[in-house]
């Protein structure tokens, strides 16, 4: 990507954050968010944010990556270590808005009136801790598919 489409990358990412902060806290988007998704929460509401954008983000990322190592340069291993890498940083982020979530559960429970430390707060905690092993995890893998290169030997077609 050249200078100016990283610009423009970085300006939508900071459009598209300030849009989701706006709705996250004006009350008729939360009645709105309720009364078409019955059955869902609005406390849950990060979560599913994150599960839209890493779905769109899957999509446009493969889209790109097979116009790109498919039918620009017809080399199948390129697409396939490319897809890889997308799908793990897919996982990194899901695992991260689910972290981020089960962090947000845990704030609330401690914010509540007489809470204790007690078998309800360690249940949050340890989910808090294993989903920041599990982003982890996802994290050194995604760093580590960023050394391998495809080699020249698989053609398409």
């Amino acid at each position: 990507m050249s200078g100016w489409q990283w610009f423009w990358t970085l300006v939508l990412f900071v459009v598209y954050v300030v849009v989701l902060v706006f709705l996250y806290f004006y009350k008729p988007f939360e009645v709105l968010f309720t009364a078409v998704l019955n059955g869902l929460s609005y406390d849950n509401a990060m979560f599913w944010v994150v599960i839209v954008t890493g779905i769109v983000g899957f999509c446009l990322y493969h889209w790109q990556a097979y116009r790109q190592n498919i039918v620009r340069q017809n080399n199948v291993e390129a697409m396939v270590l490319s897809s890889l890498r997308g799908s793990t940083f897919v996982a990194v982020l899901l695992s991260g808005g689910a972290m981020l979530q089960a962090l947000q559960v845990l704030c609330v429970y401690l914010l509540k009136e007489g809470y204790a430390l007690n078998q309800g707060f360690g249940e949050r905690l340890g989910a808090v801790a294993a989903l920041v092993l599990v982003t982890a995890v996802f994290y050194v893998i995604f760093w580590l598919l960023k050394f391998v290169r495809p080699g020249e030997g698989v053609q398409a077609g």
